[in-house]
């Protein structure tokens, strides 16, 4: 009996161990990849312009806000005739689709009960534009909620003249100061445009889809497809194009304003599907990822595994604590966790180094980005909501195949400034 729980200590060292340096190692990771954040790298000269778009809306009820992002395209600082605006109106119930039509876009409306969701609406809609043979450069994909910069489209074809076939806009927040939620998700998005977005296209790894802002060359759609098995297409197509050796890049002056969730409930229910999404990826693209890194030395396809193992060993890391716990109180070994700091104790030094590097990171990224003082008592709460993200983590790993799209109601029109 003894020597069982002797066993069953060591094997419990032993995975205590495997997390410790792992986290350690993902912490160290992207701490290091945020230091080149605090430039920017030069753009791609402005050339007059030559990218046809084919900018695209999906909307599904949204009558109340649909107008907005149109008339801030229709307000693009590009010339009218290289680009069109089409709106999918899925599966509606209310007047989206007229509202639409009344302020310029060519409406297309889908009824379809079993394929739902924004990815599987925006290939139907690409389904029936390529069907009419007009020819495009890139498509531009939007939220229904959204308001976009004048100078968007602009600045996405300096970088598509450069040759970039897929570059993603600055995400920014309409509404940050409506609720401590929505200020939460506002400062995750400053910090993550800042060091995360802008460093990695900085030294020339991917940067993020992020579901709206987001271009691509309708040239690389013909060759990937556009075929979504998850609700996170953005991350989706992210993968693929990594895995065809397409980087998206970054364009740091092309904003785009997003409507997030006020209460903790509808924030809950959009992260949930993100999650779930993200571990299904995880799944699915590891080996390919794995694949392409060893065989290639894709530095690129290294960072998104990165990227999709972050979750994970987090979900893991508090398991592996939770089955310590029960050992602890079956009686069976010593408990790993009280004696962790014997494992790997210099882990455990480093890693309480890295924690003190957050804050300031957070206090950078809200500097840089000009943020008003008004919103920076956001920092004390955004630990609050960075915890909410642990038992959400946890479900949504046990719970993935379950792509069950959520709608997430917006009401609001105006941007607040940050």
């Amino acid at each position: 009996m003894h020597s069982g729980s002797e066993t069953l200590r060591q094997l419990g060292y032993l995975l205590l161990a495997v997390v410790q340096v792992s986290v350690f190692f993902l912490s160290a990771y992207q701490s290091v990849l945020s230091l080149f954040g605090f430039y920017q790298r030069r753009k791609p000269p402005l050339r007059d312009p030559v990218t046809r778009f084919a900018v695209l809306v999906a909307a599904h009820n949204e009558a109340h806000v649909i107008s907005d992002v149109l008339d801030s395209l229709a307000r693009q600082e590009y010339p009218r005739e290289l680009f069109d605006v089409y709106v999918v109106a899925d599966n509606c119930t209310d007047n989206t689709a007229d509202v639409a039509r009344g302020h310029g876009a060519s409406v297309y409306e889908r009824t379809d009960t079993v394929l739902t969701g924004k990815g599987h609406a925006i290939g139907w809609l690409l389904t029936r534009i390529k069907s009419m043979g007009t020819s495009y450069d890139m498509v531009a994909m939007f939220d229904a909620d959204n308001l976009v910069s004048a100078n968007f489209l602009r600045e996405i074809d300096r970088y598509a003249q450069a040759g970039h076939r897929v570059i993603q806009g600055y995400l920014d927040m309409k509404n940050p100061g409506d609720t401590w939620i929505s200020l939460s998700y506002a400062i995750g998005y400053w910090y993550t445009n800042r060091f995360w977005d802008l460093a990695r296209s900085n030294i020339g790894l991917a940067s993020m889809l992020g579901g709206t802002g987001s271009c691509m060359a309708m040239s690389l759609i013909d060759e990937i497809g556009w075929n979504p098995h998850s609700i996170t297409e953005d991350l989706e197509f992210t993968i693929k194009c990594v895995l065809r050796g397409v980087r998206p890049t970054w364009a740091w002056d092309a904003h785009v304003y997003d409507e997030k969730p006020l209460t903790m409930r509808a924030s809950w229910n959009q992260r949930m599907r993100w999650m779930r999404g993200h571990f299904l990826l995880d799944f699915r693209y590891t080996g390919p990822l794995w694949k392409r890194f060893f065989t290639r030395f894709d530095m690129a396809a290294f960072d998104i595994l990165v990227y999709l193992g972050q979750p994970i060993w987090m979900v893991f890391s508090y398991f592996l604590m939770l089955a310590n716990i029960v050992i602890y109180f079956a009686h069976m070994a010593v408990p790993v966790w009280a004696s962790a700091g014997i494992v790997l104790p210099w882990v455990w030094i480093a890693l309480f180094a890295l924690e003190w590097f957050a804050p300031p990171m957070l206090v950078a990224a809200l500097l840089l980005e000009k943020v008003k003082p008004k919103y920076w008592w956001g920092v004390f709460l955004f630990a609050v909501y960075g915890l909410t993200w642990l038992p959400l983590d946890f479900i949504a790993l046990f719970t993935r195949n379950d792509q069950t799209w959520f709608h997430t109601i917006h009401k609001q029109a105006a941007v607040s400034s940050k």
